[in-house]
């Protein structure tokens, strides 16, 4: 039973740390605290409907369609939305993300109505045991394209003259700016990053669980993940994400189905009460 719950953890923890890693990219490069990353979850589930469903694309062209219309669309909101923002205190920019949120789930309800659709993509949705072990295939697939995801971001982070650039804007936008660096187009690759990292995740959630705006709520456990692990952290935004799912699954099964979101909230309180910057952050000093 144990490793059941923990393999079930392991998986869904996979899709939040992939969606707390375009949370963290985000946060990272821009320092915008974006409340809409569950709705870019929902997104992702309903590109992937109209790829497949509504222009009956075969499905490597759904995804290739799906990937390119989220990027287009974390494109769009830096530049329409964001960068003229820049500079303005944070609440301004929170409330902004606050309220694309609630556009972004209006403009799908009535294009798509309110009720769940059901999400069917050709990826095996089978079990096998091993053992008393029993394995679905779609928790498996969807941990593995998460972490290979995560790897060809941190692969294009590290070692790419792209990656390098978006790692100095990250460290300091002015000395980018002195050094010559594009920030804006810095900053507008990260947003595409994040809402393709989130669509990815709306993928999978939204096949385990219905394609419906309600994947917000479960989208949003990327911010408990990011915090806990650390919001200037990437790897941190990767475990955070892995422990959200773990706790979830472990306080679902062996307390209650409705204690996860307390067990979850109450260990980011005490987070941030004893480690504010999270466990793989960096403490910021400051001068008084």
């Amino acid at each position: 039973m144990l490793a059941q719950v923990l393999f079930s953890g392991l998986a869904l923890g996979s899709i939040y740390g992939l969606v707390a890693l375009g949370f963290a990219v985000v946060f990272k490069a821009t320092e915008v605290f974006n409340f809409a990353q569950g709705m870019f979850v929902v997104c992702g589930a309903y590109l992937a409907i109209t790829g497949i469903s509504l222009l009956n694309l075969p499905f490597p062209l759904a995804m290739l369609f799906m990937v390119l219309a989220a990027a287009l669309l974390g494109v769009m909101i830096h530049m329409f939305l964001i960068q003229p923002v820049a500079g303005q205190p944070m609440l301004v920019v929170i409330m902004l993300t606050i309220a694309l949120s609630i556009v972004l789930r209006a403009a799908i309800e009535i294009i798509f109505g309110s009720q769940g659709r059901t999400l069917n993509t050709p990826l095996p949705s089978g079990v096998f045991k091993i053992g008393e072990l029993r394995i679905s295939q779609l928790h498996l697939t969807a941990a593995l394209v998460s972490w290979g995801c995560m790897a060809v971001f941190g692969a294009f982070f590290r070692f790419t003259s792209v990656g390098l650039l978006m790692r100095a804007t990250a460290d300091g936008h002015e000395a980018a700016v002195v050094s010559g660096v594009n920030v804006n187009m810095m900053n507008r690759l990260a947003w595409a990053i994040g809402v393709v990292l989130a669509a990815v995740g709306g993928l999978f959630l939204g096949q385990l669980q219905i394609a419906s705006t309600e994947l917000e709520t479960i989208g949003l456990l990327a911010l408990p993940a990011v915090v806990i692990g650390g919001m200037q952290s990437i790897p941190g935004a990767i475990v955070g994400g892995l422990l959200v799912g773990l706790i979830e699954q472990l306080a679902a099964s062996y307390i209650s189905p409705k204690s996860s979101d307390i067990v979850i909230y109450a260990l980011l309180l005490l987070i941030l009460m004893v480690r504010p910057w999270g466990l793989f952050g960096q403490r910021e000093l400051g001068r008084v």
